[in-house]
């Protein structure tokens, strides 16, 4: 469903969008949409997930409109492959009033994210120690990279089918190797506009503090500036102080940063999560998440 110019202009959203960067979310392939006067709300596959995208006139129009738009939705959540539905909220602000509407739906906060940007990409590969070398991944090395992945970002990770969107959407993957032994792995996008993302990189827990987390971003942004793009980026979750460290360390600057959301998929897991919190009396979480 298409928007008319009233509803593009609601000004209460989960994430600051112009109109025009709205409305080509709002259109994106598979993505479900339901509106009434004063809200939308959608659902948008993106990276291998479905998210949840809402916009209201106002804090009274979210609470009096949220439940209802999205028990308009909840029929069509099934229809996609993910892990979880997600929020992304941005510049949320005092969210005192918010949490209630959200568990409405049985959304629940997971983690903190960051953007993290490199405004200028060095001309020059890394140079790599003795014993220690890189080369593109091949598809001998997806179950490890899964493995790395898995064990690297243990509940704050995104899910399997995150990774292997990822993996899908790819430009360059590349490989760290000690001694013969891929331990760590970084992970390119595309190049848009000047910038490239990097979306995903992680160091086996048994190869940490060695510098192998800058190695394989170095990398990474360096195979960037041989495509022509002036800057890279990449997500971290500051929950993983060393991801912050690392950036910070390889000139990439704190750029947007929210609050994910999310809720289980299967609506047996919720079912199941809300009847061990009734005899508990504890608070229900959804699978391994915090």
């Amino acid at each position: 469903m298409t928007s008319d110019a009233t509803q593009l202009m609601l000004p209460m959203k989960n994430t600051p969008l112009r109109p025009r960067a709205w409305r080509a979310l709002l259109e994106t392939d598979d993505a479900v949409v339901v509106e009434v006067e004063g809200g939308q709300m959608a659902l948008v596959p993106q990276h291998g997930q479905v998210r949840l995208y809402y916009a209201f006139a106002d804090i009274e129009a979210m609470r009096t409109l949220f439940a209802d738009l999205f028990e308009a939705l909840r029929e069509d959540i099934p229809g996609y492959q993910a892990d979880y539905l997600a929020i992304d909220l941005v510049s949320a602000g005092n969210r005192d009033w918010l949490d209630p509407t959200l568990q409405t739906a049985d959304f629940v906060q997971f983690a903190e994210w960051m953007e993290m940007t490199r405004p200028e990409l060095d001309p020059a590969p890394p140079q790599f120690p003795d014993g220690v070398s890189m080369r593109r991944a091949a598809d001998g090395d997806l179950d490890r990279i899964r493995a790395i992945s898995a064990e690297a970002f243990g509940e704050l990770g995104d899910g399997p089918l995150a990774l292997e969107s990822h993996l899908q959407a790819e430009t360059w993957t590349g490989v760290l190797l000690r001694d013969d032994e891929v331990v760590a792995f970084a992970i390119n996008g595309a190049v848009e506009s000047g910038e490239g993302h990097i979306l995903s990189a992680a160091v086996a827990p048994e190869a940490r503090g060695a510098g192998y987390g800058k190695l394989v971003l170095a990398a990474a942004a360096y195979q960037f500036s041989t495509q022509d793009a002036a800057r890279a980026t990449i997500t971290v979750r500051p929950d993983i102080r060393q991801s912050l460290r690392t950036c910070t360390d390889l000139g990439f600057r704190p750029g947007r940063a929210g609050i994910e959301y999310r809720r289980p998929v299967d609506e047996s897991i919720i079912a199941e999560r809300r009847e061990v919190a009734q005899f508990a009396g504890t608070k229900a979480r959804y699978g391994n998440w915090r």
